[in-house]
């Protein structure tokens, strides 16, 4: 339960430094952003892959894991054109 609390209170802070960097200009966006996507591509592969491979067949593993790759493509693509 601490651990949950700590990942709680790191979320709030997380949301309190990006309310306060959002009139900072783009200096501060490209410091949060790569920091944020990198954790969303850890805890997609860190956590969910392994649960992926373990639970299904070849294929359907190889489906999922190229719907993965297909979010980080998307993450890359928006953060391109953004």
């Amino acid at each position: 339960m601490l651990l949950q609390l700590l990942t709680a209170v790191a979320a709030l802070a997380g949301a309190a430094v990006s309310l306060l960097a959002e009139g900072s200009g783009a200096g501060a966006i490209s410091g949060i952003l790569p920091f944020t996507a990198g954790g969303f591509i850890y805890l997609g592969t860190v956590s969910v892959l392994p649960e992926i491979l373990r639970d299904s067949g070849p294929f359907q593993a190889l489906l999922q894991l190229l719907a993965l790759l297909a979010g980080v493509a998307m993450m890359l693509l928006i953060a391109h054109y953004e």
